[in-house]
């Protein structure tokens, strides 16, 4: 445990040169211009609010979360490869605490920003006045798989960040990863399981029911929660998570 606190604790320091904070509230100011600026303004809108706001939640991870995953891993490899300090570090700590200490606190940053997005989620809907009711267990849900697929794609960058020495690689992957999931959500929605990074749109739990074109109205429903799809995709993080130590510990330096 206190191989692992101290690599936790040169973890944030690194974080802390690199301004990871401001990165993962920069996330969060974005996000709740985004979702602000199609805040409803009749009375009618206001009343099915919140079924709206979590229909557009996910598309709208599809597109920032898939980017920032990749940013977030290459990030966090970046310094060893930069400055060839892997080969010292090996030798300073065990590849374990290392590969640890890198994955939980990744892991945190994730749950930061998905737990900042919760909030905005939360103060728009205080600040704007939404009359629907809060739905308490959707929002469970949402948040529950907004993490599963967020982290699932951050063991993926990290994997490619720890197979080449170049951050470019992980980056490009997650911008043209968050097309190919953004185009998916436009599929018919056998095709996004094929598309990991847009895992985000098949897991979510409200679909649009009527469009009523002539008054310019959406009315929402909701379907049954995809267990099976978040169970696949936590199984398929554990996975990547294997791979990333598998990979970091045969990693000739």
């Amino acid at each position: 445990w206190a191989d692992m606190l101290q690599a936790l604790h040169a973890e944030w320091q690194k974080a802390h040169r690199r301004h990871d904070l401001v990165l993962c509230f920069g996330f969060a100011v974005i996000t709740y211009l985004w979702l602000g600026s199609t805040a409803p303004t009749g009375a009618d809108e206001r009343a099915n609010a919140y079924s709206a706001l979590f229909y557009a939640v996910p598309i709208i991870n599809t597109i920032l979360l898939a980017v920032m995953m990749a940013v977030l891993a290459s990030r966090l490899w970046d310094v060893e490869e930069k400055g060839c300090t892997a080969k010292l570090l090996y030798t300073l700590q065990s590849r374990r605490s290392l590969f640890l200490g890198k994955a939980v606190f990744g892991f945190g940053e994730v749950a930061l920003m998905v737990a900042l997005e919760a909030a905005v989620i939360v103060v728009l809907g205080r600040t704007q006045g939404y009359t629907e009711a809060f739905p308490a267990g959707q929002f469970a849900y949402l948040n529950t798989c907004t993490l599963a697929v967020s982290t699932m794609l951050y063991f993926s960058e990290l994997l490619l960040a720890l197979w080449f020495r170049n951050p470019l690689p992980a980056v490009c992957t997650g911008i043209v990863g968050a097309l190919l999931g953004l185009f998916s959500a436009f599929m018919p929605p056998a095709a996004g399981y094929f598309v990991p990074w847009g895992y985000y749109v098949p897991l979510c739990s409200y679909e649009v029911k009527v469009w009523d074109q002539a008054a310019h109205t959406v009315t929402y429903g909701t379907r049954p929660f995809n267990w099976e799809l978040l169970t696949f995709t936590v199984g398929l993080a554990v996975f990547l998570f294997g791979v990333c130590w598998r990979v970091m510990r045969n990693k000739e330096v």
